[in-house]
């Protein structure tokens, strides 16, 4: 090896400042555990065109952006791509060739999926204390480590000094570990070069940029690669960072991580710059491919699984009537989450309960809560990961305590004593947790922060006038389709899913309540609307709720489709005699949900609808169940329109819908707000699936019964090391025999003219991008046609086949 000290930095450029800033704002931020809400790992890049982002993602982390070839040639042969949705990909994509004569063409080829490398990962010398490992997967085991250690605040009972940042934490940690060679010459070369290194990340990145010299043309592809390298660390520092933005405050953890990948650069690059070095070899490499032809072939096969899925149901939009308006107002109205899982549901209540109406709003309910227990300092926020908390509730008590069977399972010593002193004591208790359950979940089962599930009607909120509260209530009740005058009974339905021994429980929760059921916020929101003095102050400001009208809070638990009433004594007597007459008509309406979900899902139920109940509740009680439900698995549209619109249509359950008037929004601010938080939120969701079954490897989480937590709550680990897994599990999204959800961007569906949409995207950039860089499809349906936003303006689609 030929020895080269550390240069000295010289004075950062502007144009490798803005290639740090560059690589750091394309990492995507992941949640933790207890709110795992969805997010879309690409977040960071829809700013690019999206056939442009794929090349990136191949370019620096072998990451597909579709699926494989043969995937796709296989949903032809069966059908379940059509002919002339490939024809019409392939002349999106300015492919001048029938499809059948591309598709001979190309019989042969498969898409090479290869990233470039990283000088260190050019080294040929034994790594690791065994010298078996490549250096790659020691450095990611080491970053990973210590990683681990540093952000853990829950799970370890021992915890490092956080005097200093994640960087000079690592630096020391380095100077006194055994290095990850067996070659001594190797080892004190590099021990030599981290006594070096310099003591702040600041000063590490401008070193490392001075020594190693990337061209300009690709330093800030080649820094996010690095990033990548532990991608799944990456996007858990850029969570911290997104959560003092919402602050208004900066985080600089991100900046450290990469601090550290390029100080391991530094450390194995051996200084040698003649024609045939490592260093040569890697400037070489990301030269030439610097202008990489984009994965067209597979791009053209991913727009037509699109067009294939899409234009069904784009078609009976267009053509299937609305249903004619209610003379009057209904009986009864409920209003739902525009999650997936609640479209099947609606259909069973207005086909079920004569004069019965639905609408769809965020589960959050328009609430900015974040909820405290009144002995606590710091709360946890119950809304969309958009949104910084603005209203906070307070819960009674505090959560119970760990007693000594936790404490002695994080104890440091205790992965033997543990089992050798109490397994047996505790045999009885994994019997208990093994029999089959087959009862209703409770909230404090939904909610680990409801003790007793009196506790969830006692929330008070803190510094909340009764102006503010109104001028809230009084956007809100037209928002969520609720006119004038309003219904005998309103049903205000969150949702929830309960499951036994899942780190990623909350991934099936309500991601409009930051990963977290809204049973909350209907139980607060119905308490409001019920009280007599809101009631009274609403009415001074033109809102008036007649005395026969009764909110009543319900929850949709999602894995076994029952709709639970949640009744208690703070409800008005109105309503709780409206609650008791309803219970008996909800059954039916329950069982016909769960038929037409289990033939959404490919399942078969028992005949008895009892007996399916039953199943299907075991699977969230049963601590070994590994699928508890599919979540939103299969979504593919989001659809803002009165629901008259799809009342008469079966959706199958993949699409989330959002009551929109668009005659009522004469401004479009409306609009502009189901854009730019219900919208990006599906948007979130859709591409957290799709990456998941694209590229499971990087932006999945492995296999779930291989899981071990990290940090209490912040991820897990496949196994017991390699990097932070983030994203849903292989269980989420396949069966054992094929993918449960079909990997397509959203197409999205608004009952609104195109140029009150266009005025509304020209008020999200956000959106506005993702449309316009094919992250997702934009279709107006407003006056009896279907138009698609394109690049050159609004076109009729195209219908063929």
């Amino acid at each position: 090896m030929t020895e080269t000290l550390l240069r000295p930095a010289t004075a950062s450029t502007s144009r490798q400042t803005d290639a740090v800033a560059s690589a750091l704002a394309r990492i995507a931020p992941a949640w933790p555990l207890d709110s795992q809400l969805a997010s879309s790992p690409y977040w960071g890049l829809h700013q690019l065109p999206f056939a442009n982002a794929a090349a990136l993602l191949q370019r620096v982390a072998a990451s597909p952006l579709h699926m494989p070839v043969d995937h796709y040639r296989a949903a032809l042969d069966g059908s379940e791509i059509k002919l002339h949705a490939l024809q019409q990909a392939l002349d999106a994509h300015g492919i001048r060739q029938q499809a059948t004569a591309w598709l001979a063409a190309t019989a042969d080829e498969q898409a090479a999926v290869t990233a470039l490398p990283l000088q260190s990962e050019l080294r040929t010398d034994s790594a690791g204390h065994s010298g078996l490992q490549s250096w790659r997967s020691v450095i990611i085991q080491q970053v990973s480590q210590c990683c681990a250690a540093w952000f853990d605040r829950h799970q370890a009972e021992w915890q490092p000094d956080r005097d200093r940042n994640l960087y000079q934490a690592w630096r020391e940690e380095m100077l006194q570990q055994p290095l990850p060679t067996p070659r001594p010459a190797v080892a004190a070369s590099i021990r030599h070069r981290l006594a070096a290194l310099p003591a702040s990340a600041e000063k590490m990145i401008a070193t490392a940029m001075t020594q190693l010299q990337p061209a300009p043309a690709w330093q800030g592809d080649w820094l996010h690669a690095l990033l990548l390298r532990n991608g799944g660390w990456a996007a858990w520092c850029r969570y911290l960072g997104w959560q003092r933005e919402l602050q208004g405050e900066q985080d600089s953890h991100l900046h450290a991580l990469l601090a550290i990948q390029l100080a391991w650069e530094t450390l194995l690059d051996d200084g040698a710059r003649d024609a045939g070095s490592h260093w040569q070899r890697w400037q070489a490499a990301w030269q030439q491919d610097s202008h990489a032809a984009n994965p067209q072939a597979g791009l053209v096969w991913q727009r037509a699984a699109e067009l294939s899925t899409h234009l069904p149901l784009l078609r009976q939009l267009q053509h299937s009537p609305a249903t004619p308006p209610e003379a009057g107002p209904a009986a009864l109205h409920a209003v739902f989450c525009i999650d997936v899982r609640s479209e099947a549901m609606r259909r069973a209540l207005e086909s079920r309960i004569p004069g019965c109406s639905t609408s769809g709003f965020a589960g959050f309910f328009g609430l900015p809560l974040a909820i405290h227990h009144d002995s606590a300092d710091h709360g946890q926020a119950r809304l969309p990961g958009l949104l910084a908390p603005q209203w906070d509730a307070t819960l009674p008590s505090t959560p119970p305590a760990l007693d000594s069977w936790q404490h002695f399972e994080r104890a440091p010593l205790s992965s033997f004593t543990l089992v050798e002193s109490t397994g047996l004591a505790k045999l009885g208790k994994l019997f208990r947790k093994s029999w089959p359950r087959r009862s209703a979940a409770r909230l404090s089962q939904l909610d680990p922060w409801l003790q007793q599930d009196a506790h969830a009607a006692q929330l008070a909120t803190r510094a909340l006038d009764m102006a503010t509260l109104c001028a809230q209530l009084q956007r809100l009740l037209p928002a969520m389709g609720l006119g004038t005058p309003l219904p005998d009974t309103i049903l205000l339905v969150g949702h929830a899913s309960h499951s036994s021994n899942n780190p990623h429980a909350s991934s099936l929760q309500c991601g409009a309540c930051g990963g977290h059921g809204g049973h909350l916020h209907v139980m607060l929101l119905a308490e409001w609307l019920n009280r007599d003095d809101i009631r009274q102050a609403l009415a001074a400001n033109g809102m008036v709720i007649p005395e026969r009208t009764s909110f009543l809070p319900a929850l949709h638990l999602t894995h076994s489709d029952e709709l639970q009433l949640l009744v208690h004594d703070k409800l008005p007597p109105q309503a709780q005699e409206r609650a008791r007459a309803l219970r008996p008509l909800l059954a039916d309406v329950e069982a016909t949900a769960r038929r037409e979900r289990a033939i959404q899902r490919g399942e078969t139920l028992p005949q008895q609808d009892h007996h399916a109940l039953s199943m299907l509740r075991e699977r969230g009680h049963h601590w070994a169940e590994t699928r508890p439900e599919w979540g939103l698995a299969n979504n593919a549209f989001f659809i803002a329109a009165p629901r008259r619109r799809t009342r008469g249509l079966s959706l199958g359950g993949r699409a989330f819908l959002q009551e929109y008037h668009w005659q009522q929004d004469a401004d479009g601010s409306t609009l502009a707000g189901i854009l730019a938080g219900p919208l990006v939120v599906a948007h979130w969701i859709n591409m957290q699936y799709y990456a998941a079954v694209c590229d499971p490897q990087r932006f999945g989480s492995g296999n779930k019964v291989l899981h071990n937590v990290v940090g209490g709550r912040i991820g897990v680990f496949e196994g017991n090391s390699g990097d932070l897994r983030i994203g849903l599990s292989r269980q989420s999204v396949h069966d054992g025999r094929q993918w449960r959800h079909q990997a397509v961007r959203l197409a999205v569906c608004i009952d609104a003219p195109p140029e009150l949409l266009d005025a509304a995207l020209a008020r999200v950039a956000a959106v506005q991008q993702l449309v316009s860089n094919d992250w997702l499809y934009l279709y107006s349906m407003a006056n009896g046609q279907l138009r698609q936003k394109t690049r050159t303006g609004w076109l009729p689609v195209a219908f063929t086949g």
